[in-house]
């Protein structure tokens, strides 16, 4: 070899290292970088939910207040209905009802219950058991009149609804 290509393969040998301490020094960089973007996208979270913390505790506290105020309005609605004796006011924003829950039947008493609840055939029978069939007692009850024995009836009870024009009802209709 001559002196020429010594000099040109030691450039070439110089340069490539050079090149790759180049390269380990941007890659370096790069992961520096990275972490600093990885800081600032945590800071962006971090703040993101302190104002998502503060926005929930904002509408959680005003909704409390505004449906302590619905509730006023409704317990004072239902006072007014039942003072008047009416089942529906119909009024030019919607109206105001009482409805007669349905009633209940419960047996209290199973051994007495069983003695005449085979006679009415009211008795849902399961291979290896036998219960009371509730809705043949409420039946049998309000065909006949008669209460079977062991067996207690709970009148339903009264429930306030109201139906705006705009904007639905209060879902207990």
């Amino acid at each position: 070899m001559n002196f020429i290509e010594e000099l040109l393969q030691e450039a070439e040998i110089r340069e490539k290292e050079y090149k790759e301490q180049m390269d380990k020094l941007k890659a370096d960089q790069m992961l520096v970088a990275i972490e600093k973007l990885d800081e600032k996208m945590n800071e962006v979270i971090e703040l993101a939910d302190e104002e998502i913390k503060l926005i929930e505790e904002y509408r959680t506290q005003e909704l409390e207040k505004l449906e302590k105020k619905r509730s006023w309005l409704t317990f004072n609605l239902e006072g007014y209905i039942r003072s008047t004796g009416e089942k529906t006011i119909t009024l030019p924003h919607g109206q105001i009802k009482l409805r007669q829950g349905r009633q209940k039947v419960q047996v209290i008493d199973m051994d007495k219950f069983l003695k005449v609840g085979d006679r009415y055939n009211l008795l849902r029978k399961i291979p290896e058991s036998i219960e009371p069939d509730l809705q043949a007692i409420h039946q049998h009850i309000k065909r006949t009149g008669e209460i079977p024995r062991g067996v207690e009836v709970f009148q339903g009870e009264v429930k306030f609804s109201y139906t705006l024009k705009r904007g639905g009802n209060n879902g207990k209709q």
